[in-house]
């Protein structure tokens, strides 16, 4: 009797960059199939629908196989709210704190600049109006407000124009009573105005943070609705009958019904997913520390990964008005996978500034017109135009049978915009670019280490995006680590990420006690609600209560501090322990600090949960190695090494001809879909059995 082949079916993937977007397919055999399409933002359909259509094409696969839940990372909301392109938003405050949104905190993020402007609060004053309520910092209700003056309230901010409604009242971290009865006004009198609370963004104390994140929640949430249901809706009109879901910013995923409900959840959701990739990554090459470099076509970042786990931050702020200073963004205190941004992307402009110095970046060309080499009517000089002319771009070659790439256009660029006004030739540009470009990445990464407590030339740098594998060798070099790696599938690695991400939700809550007078039944019954809370809102999205997993952990300090570690807790509720919970938190200090105080008593701010679903179907991680021996018509290309400081005939490789377990000699240029890695001279590098690229630098 012959045996039918069964049919694989698929899951599909895709992160919209500010230049590319990258798109995975995964079989359920574990297959991966990827490519990379220009991003259209004003059509963000198109090219999500290109690259499937691509793929299904190359791949020979019917559409209807494309069965598996559909995953998307974004930049949309963080483009909303850096270009204040959200909606009109009006704020409801405690009598006499409507103002917390703009007097902030004290802290200046440049000390000496007294006219230096603070961030700016989003919501015009006229649009932030008071209701008289009173709940103390213990929960207890002083003042109840009236139904007639929220209405009055909600009314004025619909006049002036609202579109969206926060409300973010004093205590209401520790009794959500009235902004529940506001919230059950406004649903009454204008049930289309979408109404963010603080209560559910962001439970804890410290009201200017919980204003900002409430304010930017609401701002986003009419616009989040509309384009998340465009992609869907588009992806069923070609075929597709899946729920979208979608990348939070800390590592897990969410469904769209509570995405559209918590949009400033997805604010780093691209990056986010390449980190968790990398994470997924590093554990399956047995690598305990790697530094996550991901550089694309608009920004890069780096994210310190310790014992195969991003780091997770409370302190991320958007929009700030200077990139690289603390305090002059906004601050979103949600769990965030700690990403600091270390630099300009392939497609960020080179320039002269007024002083004469050649600089690299803010600016980028994105996806339209691009950079000069693209041919696509851009005339400014970018990093991808300079990594054209050093030869580590093949000028015969497109990007992932996209753009078709100008060296003539990109030498053209370069030598009037900054070879000609120096008075330097085209090369001695494009280097200049290239290093400065290198240099500024891993000084912010070393400074980012630190600032961790890590030291980075004990990781091994592990490099994605279309770029990242251009710039890893002297990134590495320069930052003194002594081995990169390059994942298989780099170039569309944030889309691979979204395939190996958990559902995953969190929740906070303050309860302010001291360790040594804690009261246990009181917390632990907190603990159990916002469990409950969490497995339900897992469970509405599919998820079999008994997957569940949780994890508790706490904001602590020292009795006179201003701030907190978190300190991760026990697992299990009944496990919880006074002398353990010092000792964690002892560790977790003397961890950032170098070490912990003694004979300080210990007081506890927040208490935090997590609750997970881990990814039932991992895609196979090997890449188009095989054991054996291919053969590929040999090709060189010259290449220009700073450390060599010249041009070398270098070897171009296809990545499908290199034997796993062999060991290799620099120079080399290895071909991968997506992404081009370089490799100097002097330097060792194989591949290993899932397709990833290890390189150990030269030693000088």
């Amino acid at each position: 009797m012959q045996q039918t082949k069964e049919v694989n079916s698929y899951q599909y993937a895709f992160d919209i960059g500010g230049t590319f977007t990258d798109c995975v397919l995964l079989g359920s055999d574990g297959s991966v199939h990827t490519t990379k399409v220009l991003s259209d933002h004003e059509h963000v359909v198109g090219p999500i629908l290109a690259g499937l259509e691509r793929m299904l094409s190359e791949h020979d696969i019917s559409i209807g196989q494309v069965q598996e839940v559909v995953v998307g990372a974004t930049t949309a909301v963080t483009n909303l709210i850096i270009e204040r392109k959200g909606a009109v938003t009006g704020l409801i405050a405690t009598k006499g704190f409507r103002d917390v949104i703009e007097i902030g905190r004290e802290i200046r993020y440049d000390l000496y600049d007294l006219t230096a402007p603070g961030p700016d609060p989003v919501v015009p004053r006229e649009l932030r109006v008071e209701v008289d309520e009173r709940i103390t910092a213990a929960g207890d209700v002083i003042h109840e407000p009236l139904d007639t003056d929220i209405e009055r309230a909600i009314r004025h901010l619909i006049d002036g124009g609202a579109k969206a409604i926060a409300v973010c009242l004093l205590h209401s971290y520790n009794n959500p009573r009235h902004e529940q009865q506001i919230k059950r006004v406004a649903q009454r009198i204008a049930p289309e105005i979408p109404i963010s609370l603080s209560c559910e963004v962001l439970g804890e104390l410290r009201e200017y943070e919980r204003t900002v994140a409430t304010v930017l929640n609401a701002y986003v949430m009419p616009m989040v609705g509309d384009y998340l249901g465009l992609i869907e809706n588009g992806l069923r009109k070609a075929g597709i009958n899946a729920t979208l879901q979608i990348m939070q910013s800390n590592g897990g995923v969410i469904s769209r019904e509570l995405g559209e409900r918590m949009p400033i959840r997805m604010l780093e959701s691209g990056p986010a997913a390449g980190a968790l990739g990398a994470a997924h990554s590093a554990r399956t090459a047995s690598l305990a520390d790697v530094l996550a470099f991901d550089m694309g076509g608009t920004t890069a970042k780096a994210c310190l990964i310790t014992h195969g786990t991003p780091s997770v931050t409370t302190e991320f702020e958007a929009a700030r008005l200077k990139r690289f200073k603390k305090g002059s963004g906004l601050p979103v205190r949600l769990p965030t996978v700690d990403l600091i941004e270390i630099g300009a992307g392939g497609g960020s402009i080179a320039h002269i500034d007024s002083t004469g110095l050649l600089k690299v970046g803010p600016h980028s060309a994105g996806s339209s017109p691009g950079p000069a080499c693209y041919g696509l009517g851009g005339e400014l000089p970018t990093v991808t135009d300079a990594a054209l002319v050093l030869g580590y771009l093949d000028p015969n070659g497109s990007l992932s049978g996209t753009v078709k790439l100008r060296l003539d256009l990109a030498q053209a660029a370069i030598d009037k915009h900054i070879a000609q006004p120096l008075g330097m030739s085209v090369v001695e540009a494009a280097n200049g670019v290239h290093r400065i470009v290198c240099e500024h990445m891993a000084a912010a990464a070393k400074i980012h280490a630190v600032e961790k407590g890590k030291d980075v030339r004990k990781y091994t740098l592990l490099a994605f995006g279309g770029a990242g594998p251009i710039h890893s060798r002297e990134v590495a070099r320069r930052a003194g680590c002594n081995k990169f790696l390059i994942p298989a599938n780099a170039g569309v690695f944030s889309a691979f990420g979204l395939l190996v991400a958990s559902m995953r939700v969190d929740a906070v809550r303050t309860r302010f006690t001291r360790l040594d007078s804690i009261d246990w039944d009181t917390i632990k019954t907190l603990l159990m609600e916002l469990r409950q809370s969490l497995s339900e809102q897992l469970i509405s999205a599919g998820v079999e209560p008994q997957k569940i997993v949780f994890r508790h952990s706490a904001d602590m300090r020292y009795v006179g501090q201003g701030f907190e570690v978190e300190t991760e807790l026990s697992d299990d509720l009944e496990f919880f322990d006074k002398k353990d919970i010092e000792v964690r938190f002892n560790n977790a200090y003397a961890q950032l600090f170098g070490s912990h105080l003694t004979n300080q008593k210990i007081e506890i701010v927040n208490w935090r949960v997590q609750a997970e679903a881990p990814s039932a179907k991992l895609p196979r991680l090997a890449g188009v190695a095989t054991t054996v021996e291919r053969s590929q018509t040999e090709r060189a290309r010259k290449a220009y090494f700073p450390d060599a400081n010249a041009f070398i005939d270098t070897p171009v490789l296809h990545e499908s001809v290199l034997v796993p377990g062999k060991h290799y000699a620099g120079p080399a240029l290895i071909e991968q879909s997506g992404s081009t890695v370089v490799i100097g001279p002097g330097d060792r590098y194989e591949v290993d059995q899932f397709g990833n690229l290890r390189v150990t630098l030269k030693q000088s």
